[in-house]
Parts: structure tokens; sequence; C-alpha cells
């Protein structure tokens, strides 16, 4: 027989869903907010934070530069925006990659290395039809990069390649040049597929569409390059001392800084009514006998003890002393 609940067992029932719920929404919001980090021990992060900021800078300085570039040669505004530098393996990178691709192969010298530009092939066709004058359509995503394209990109190719090595130059001079090129990257090996690389993502806006450029190094070359105790000190911990060259600039400028000389003839003290008082032609006594010495300040600071003379039949100072003390010391 089915039991009828009465009013006050229909409230208390409604009472213990409506807790039930917010009890779940207080829990959900309480998991939300725990801040968890995933990290895979059989993956670990090669690279520091300290050099993964380094790396941010590098090519930083890189897309500024190249966006300049690429809008004078398209004579368009080409936006770049640095997406993120990821720590993977080279096997992952491959797999990532769709064929037909754009690949070109780079060589760096000191210390040797080869690297890989991957550059979208809807990019370098709209980059083409931009430089003989036309409109920039992008082409369809199964685009396979021509001969003839591969040609007139070069010069573009070699500008990335000429600023991808003056980026560098605050960590290590090297040149860098691109020799190979590629539709397919199992036909390309900078590293085992077991390897780490680091993969700069690179994202290009041109009109209302937007495509990729990656970079990615093998670790081994980024880890030489970035172990160096020159390096870690003067970079990533800061220059504790300026340099050498930094140091002459500085000198070079300072001595073509102007600089507000002031000699004090001598000081008095006046009643405010002796001021009032004060007609053409009253003389003041100075503290200063003639032939006393008087103080010559530079910028407000007291630098030099002086005699007061003419020279040319205009009043002039000759410094007798150079004043020590904590301000100017030798």
């Amino acid at each position: 027989m089915n039991k009828v609940l009465s009013q006050e067992e229909i409230d208390a029932l409604l009472t213990s869903v409506g807790e039930g719920e917010d009890a779940e929404k207080a829990q959900a919001q309480i998991q939300k907010e725990k801040k968890v980090t995933l990290y895979d021990f059989k993956r670990p992060h090669h690279v520091s934070k300290e050099q993964l900021r380094l790396l941010d800078n590098i090519h930083e300085a890189l897309i500024s530069k190249l966006g300049v570039f690429l809008s004078a040669q398209l004579k368009m505004i080409v936006e770049m925006d640095l997406i993120g530098i990821d720590q993977i393996m080279y096997s992952e990178f491959v797999m990532s990659i769709s064929s037909p691709s754009a690949l070109y192969v780079g060589e760096f010298d000191n210390p040797y290395s080869k690297f890989i530009l991957e550059i979208s092939p809807q990019f370098i066709a709209s980059a083409i039809e931009r430089l003989f004058g036309g409109q920039g359509t992008y082409t369809a995503s199964n685009h396979r990069v021509s001969t003839i394209e591969q040609k007139i990109m070069e010069r573009i190719i070699d500008k990335i390649a000429s600023e991808i090595s003056n980026s560098w130059e605050i960590v290590q001079k090297f040149g860098c040049k691109f020799n190979r090129f590629e539709h397919n990257a199992e036909f390309v090996q900078i590293a085992s597929a077991s390897e780490p690389v680091i993969v700069v993502s690179i994202e290009v806006k041109l009109r209302d569409h937007t495509t990729m450029i990656n970079i990615c190094y093998p670790h081994v070359w980024i880890s030489e390059i970035l172990s160096n105790p020159n390096i870690q000190n003067e970079i990533m911990l800061g220059n504790q001392s300026s340099e050498e060259g930094k140091q002459e600039l500085v000198e070079q400028k300072l001595h073509h800084t102007p600089t507000n000389l002031r000699a004090i003839l001598g000081k008095t003290k006046l009643t405010v009514q002796d001021f009032i008082e004060l007609q053409k032609g009253d003389v003041i006594t100075l503290d200063k006998d003639l032939g006393d010495k008087i103080m010559v300040y530079a910028q407000n600071q007291p630098m030099f003890d002086a005699q007061v003379g003419k020279k040319r039949k205009k009043y002039a100072i000759k410094i007798s002393d150079i004043l020590k003390g904590e301000n100017n010391e030798d």
C-alpha cells in the first residue's frame, strides 16, 4: 500500500535534495580551484625555467624582426606571435607534421647541428602570390610546394636564417643556412626518434588566415650552448659587472655631457629690514677677502677651490685645489 507523505515530509525531502546538490557544487568548485600540474616522469623537462625565459627572449626578438621584414616584402601587415616552446620527442614532432609539408633543413656551424624550419605550404603560396602583385589568396590545404616556388622563396628563407643567427648572437655567434627542402618529414632525420627536441611554435596572421611556423632544435645542441658557464652567469643569473665595451661607451657619453659650474664669491647675512632698505649703489660686505679661496660647485656638488682673477678683460676663476670627500673621490 502506497504511503501518502505529509507536507512536512515533502519539505524535508526537498531540503535534503537541495543540500546534496549544494554539496556537489561545493565539491566541484574545490576541485576546480585546485591547481594541479601534470608531470610525466617518463618524459622529464630537460630545459629549466630560466633557460626557457632566455629562449622566449631570443625568439620574441626573432619574430619581431621577421614580422617587419615580411610586412615590407608582401606589402601588407603580417602579424607574428610566439605561441609556445615545447619539449617533445623527435618522433612526436615528425608525427605532428601533415603531408605534403614544407620543411627546410638548416645547419649551425658552431657547434654543428641540424635543425628544421617548418612553414605552412598555404603561407608560401599566398606569399608568392603577393610577391607577384596578387591578392595573396590561400590555396587548398594539400598544396605541394613546387620547385619554382622554392626558388622564389629563397630570399625570404635566407633572411630567416640570417635573423635566427642574429637573434642567437646574445648567447652564441654561429653561421646559419638552409641547404635542403623536403615535402615529407619521414625523410628528414636531425635526431633519433627517442631523443628530445625543442619546438618553437610561431603563429602567422595574414589577412583573415592563420598559419604556423615551427622551428625544431635538437635538445643536445640547445643544452651544449646554454650549459656554458659564462652564459649561466651572465645571461641566466644576470651580468654582475658591466662589459668593457659598454663601459667605454658610457664614458664617451659622459665626456660630452654639459655640466654647470658655479663659483660662490662669498656669503653674508642680512636682516629682512636691511634687505628691504637696499638701494642702488649700496655695497654688501662679504665674508671673503681679496685673494681668499672660493668654492666652485659642479651640479650643486663642491668640487674645487679657486681664486678670482681676470683674463682678457673678463672676470675668471683659477682652479687651485681639487676637493676630496664623500662625493668626489679620486
